[in-house]
């Protein structure tokens, strides 16, 4: 969806005036006009469905219980879904996790000084700083395969080890690395580049709001979640996990940036719409769940 089509349907549905739409939209009249005849259906839909949105909180805490379970497509003999997402294109490979400098912060440090950080200085990122990154979130240190099963075991943890998180980065910031949108392979340690439009920076700062932060970063994380590696073990439960994952994967990076002289912010509040289309992913099978901004800290005056 592109970003006036969901600005027009968000000020729409609550029931704003034309004049309002058309300013708070930053749409031309014809804009709106023709807006207004093809989001007929999306309105009705939208609307129909905001009853059920005002109690779908309790209601999804309710329906996820065991007691409204059914049998695991897993249990089913259904075969189970790849543990890996590979994408084709240009590969930069990454330094390697054993040849990282082990940082010499403690773990209590880490901790104690971990705060949310907006605020960063124009230093970049090192390839190794990346690395470092990657390892502590989303690298995987084994893969299982096989007929029956398929799984990683990384430095996070994951419900039934089925990790349905997947990384993508909007690169601005990191010393030999090319700005722009990139997926990370997690086996091969290596990011592929997504080709985009030239203004991809741009795209991720408005659906994330936005949030200034995403334009000042080094790197914005953005982090998607496939839902059938999970629910094929845990069906409609597994969407309590995803979220748990994304806290365990964002927590990581939190600290792991305390080690570098790096700074991170988490992000909840982003167009889903606009952030799914900025990656390519439908929204249903793939969806993005979690972003972070990253950045060196600012020098202290």
């Amino acid at each position: 969806m592109k970003k006036k089509t969901y600005e027009y349907l968000f000020y729409k549905v609550r029931g704003a005036s034309k004049e309002e739409i058309i300013q708070n939209a930053k749409l031309t009249e014809a804009e709106y006009e023709e807006l207004e005849g093809s989001c007929i259906e999306q309105i009705k839909e939208i609307q129909a469905d905001r009853q059920k949105a005002e109690d779908i909180g309790p209601e999804f805490v309710r329906l996820t219980r065991y007691l409204y379970g059914k049998t695991s497509a897993q249990q089913e003999g259904v075969r189970r879904p790849n543990a890996i997402k590979s994408i084709a294109g240009e590969s930069i490979a990454l330094p390697a996790v054993g040849t990282l400098e082990k940082p010499a912060i403690s773990l209590w440090d880490a901790i104690n000084n971990r705060r949310s950080t907006r605020q960063y200085s124009d230093e970049p990122l090192t390839m190794e700083e990346l690395s470092f990154l990657l390892w502590a979130s989303f690298w995987a240190r084994d893969f299982k395969t096989s007929a029956r099963h398929e799984f990683t075991m990384r430095n996070v943890p994951s419900a039934g080890a089925r990790h349905p998180l997947e990384c993508y980065l909007m690169i601005n910031r990191v010393v030999g690395i090319k700005p722009g949108l990139y997926h990370y392979h997690p086996i091969k340690h290596m990011l592929v580049r997504l080709e985009r439009d030239e203004d991809i920076a741009n795209q991720v700062h408005e659906a994330a709001m936005g949030q200034e932060m995403v334009a000042k970063s080094a790197v914005t994380f953005i982090v998607s979640a496939i839902p059938e590696r999970t629910s094929w073990r845990y069906s409609q439960r597994a969407y309590r996990y995803f979220y748990l994952d994304a806290g365990h994967v964002g927590q990581n990076i939190s600290l792991a940036c305390e080690a570098i002289g790096a700074g991170a912010c988490m992000i909840g509040a982003y167009q889903d719409e606009a952030m799914d289309e900025v990656i390519g992913v439908d929204g249903k099978d793939e969806f993005v769940i979690y972003a972070f901004s990253v950045g060196k800290k600012p020098l202290r005056s």
